[in-house]
C-alpha cells in the first residue's frame, strides 16, 4: 500500500482500470466529459479564448487540436487554449469538495497528451476518474482553508488533477507520474483576486497546460522530489499550512461516487445558483415580471461575499460574479443563460436599474458545506407583497443531477455555435457512448474539423 499521498495518487493514475469503476461512476464521468467538451466548444470563439489562440499561433503550428476550430497548436498551447475556452463562460461543472472546476482542465490535458497514442474512450474515462480523485480528494481535506486563503482550486488542485489524467493518457508508469506531480506541485498557482477578469478563465487553461508540461518533462526524464505532495514544504503543507493530513485514509469509494460533480444550469459563479433556483421558482409560481419588482434581498453563507465581489458590474466577466446582476437579469428575462451575459445585456438600463435594488446579507446560521451555497430570496413587489423562497443544493448538484434531456439540451446549445447541428448530433452520440469509442482521434476530428481559424 502507498505510504505517501504522492505515491497513492501516482499508483492510482497508472493502475486504475475502467472495469473497476461502478456503473454510476462511469455515467457521472461521461456526463462531465460531455459537458466539458460542450463548454469548450461554446467558448472557442470567445474573446478570451481567441487571445490565447492567437498567442499559440504566434508560437507556431503543432499537432494538438483546439476544439471547435481548425487550429492545431503545440500540446501545451492547445491545452491552454481549450482550457481557457472551456471556462470562458463559467458554464463548466464543479466539484463540491474541490470548490473548483475539475473537468475542463482534465479533459483539455487529456486531449493534448494523447498525441499519437490511440487511447480509447474507456481509457479516457479511467484517466478522468483518476484525475478527479486527486483534485477532489485533496480538496475534501484541504478546504475550506485552502480556498479561504485566496487560492483558486481550479488552478491549484486542477493542475494536479490534469497531471494525473494526462500522465495516464500518455502511458506513464507510477514512477513517472510521481515525478510529474512533483513538477506540477511547483507549477500550481491561481489567485481569486482575478475573479471577474479574463485571467479567471485562463486559470483552467493554465491548469491543463501545467499538467501537460509536467507530463512531457517527466517523460523526458526530469526528476522531482518523489514525495512532492507530502511533508514539510510539500504541496499540502504550503497550500494548506499543515504538513500532516491525519484524516487521510487510502481506499474506499472513489470521489466520482463519493462526492460526484455538479453540472451547471447557469453560466455564472456557482455561488449564485441556489438563489437563482429559488428566484426563478418564485417567478414561475407567482407569475410576476421584472417590472413588478420593487426590491430583492438574498441571504447567503459567510464564504459567498468573498467570491461574489462585483456589486455593480459593467462587464460580462464581472456580472458572473455578481449576485445582484444574476438575480436582476433572471427576474427580468425569466432566464439566466448565455444570452444574459452578453455585453449589451449587462449594460442595459433595465438591468442596471434593478440590480441597484438587489441587496444581500450574510446569515450566520447558514453553515458552510462543501460546494453548497444555500440562500433565501425575498422579492418585494410594487403592490406590497413579499414573497420568499429558500434553496439548498442547486439543481445540477451531484445530489440533484440534471436529466439526460437537460444535459443534451445544454450540450446542443453550446456545441452548435462551433460545429453546426449535424456535427453536434454526431459529437453528442459519440460522447454519450464514450466507452465504445475505440480510439480518440475520430472523436477529436468530429470536434475540430469544422470551425473558425482565427
Amino acid at each position: 500500500m502507498a505510504e505517501t499521498l504522492t505515491a497513492h495518487f501516482s499508483e492510482l493514475g497508472a493502475s486504475l482500470r475502467f472495469e473497476a469503476l461502478t456503473a454510476s461512476g462511469v455515467a457521472r464521468a461521461k456526463a462531465s466529459i460531455l459537458d466539458a467538451v460542450g463548454c469548450m466548444l461554446a467558448g472557442a470563439s470567445s474573446h478570451d479564448a481567441r487571445l490565447v489562440q492567437a498567442a499559440g499561433r504566434a508560437d507556431g503550428a503543432g499537432r494538438a487540436p483546439v476544439l471547435g476550430t481548425a487550429l492545431s497548436l503545440a500540446p501545451t498551447y492547445a491545452a491552454l487554449a481549450n482550457g481557457t475556452a472551456g471556462h470562458a463562460y463559467d458554464f463548466d461543472d464543479s466539484s463540491p469538495p474541490m470548490i473548483g472546476h475539475p473537468s475542463v482542465p482534465l479533459v483539455s490535458a487529456m486531449i493534448s497528451a494523447a498525441g499519437e497514442r490511440q487511447a480509447s474512450g474507456r481509457e479516457m474515462i479511467a484517466a478522468f476518474v483518476a484525475g478527479l480523485e486527486i483534485a477532489a480528494g485533496l480538496g475534501r481535506r484541504m478546504n475550506p482553508a485552502h480556498y479561504e486563503a485566496g487560492w483558486h482550486a481550479t488552478a491549484t488542485l486542477g493542475t494536479l488533477g490534469a497531471t494525473v489524467a494526462a500522465g495516464r493518457i500518455a502511458g506513464l508508469d507510477a514512477g513517472a507520474i510521481a515525478n510529474a506531480l512533483g513538477i506540477a506541485a511547483s507549477s500550481s498557482a491561481g489567485i481569486r483576486k482575478n475573479f471577474g477578469s479574463m485571467v479567471k478563465p485562463l486559470h483552467a487553461g493554465l491548469a491543463a497546460r501545467n499538467g501537460v508540461l509536467a507530463v512531457q518533462l517527466a517523460a523526458a526524464g526530469l526528476k522531482a522530489d518523489p514525495a512532492g505532495l507530502d511533508g514539510n514544504n510539500g504541496f499540502v503543507d504550503v497550500f494548506r499550512g499543515e504538513a500532516d493530513m491525519p484524516a487521510f485514509t487510502f481506499g474506499g469509494a472513489l470521489e466520482i461516487d463519493a462526492s460526484g460533480i455538479g453540472i451547471k444550469r447557469y453560466p455564472c459563479c456557482g455561488c449564485t445558483h441556489s438563489a437563482l433556483d429559488a428566484l426563478l421558482a418564485l417567478r414561475a409560481e407567482h407569475g410576476f415580471g421584472g417590472g413588478e419588482v420593487e426590491a430583492i434581498h438574498c441571504t447567503m453563507n459567510g464564504l459567498v461575499p468573498d467570491i461574489l465581489v462585483h456589486h455593480r458590474p459593467t462587464t460580462p466577466a464581472q456580472a458572473k460574479f455578481s449576485m445582484e446582476y444574476c438575480l436582476a437579469v433572471a427576474v427580468l428575462d425569466g432566464a439566466c443563460g448565455l444570452d444574459q451575459f452578453d455585453g449589451k445585456r449587462v449594460a442595459a438600463g433595465d438591468v442596471q436599474d434593478l440590480l441597484a435594488r438587489v441587496t444581500t446579507s450574510v446569515d450566520p446560521a447558514i453553515v458552510y458545506r462543501n460546494g453548497v451555497y444555500p440562500g433565501t430570496v425575498t422579492v418585494t413587489l410594487k403592490d406590497g407583497r413579499r414573497l420568499s423562497r429558500s434553496a439548498e443544493e442547486a439543481l445540477g448538484h451531484p445530489d440533484r443531477p440534471l436529466s439526460t434531456a437537460d444535459l443534451e439540451q445544454k450540450f446542443v446549445s453550446c456545441a452548435t455555435r462551433a460545429l453546426g447541428p449535424d456535427r453536434t448530433r454526431a459529437a453528442f452520440a459519440m460522447l454519450a457512448a464514450l466507452e465504445d469509442v475505440p480510439a480518440l482521434p475520430h472523436l477529436i476530428q468530429t470536434l475540430t474539423s469544422k470551425g473558425v481559424t482565427s
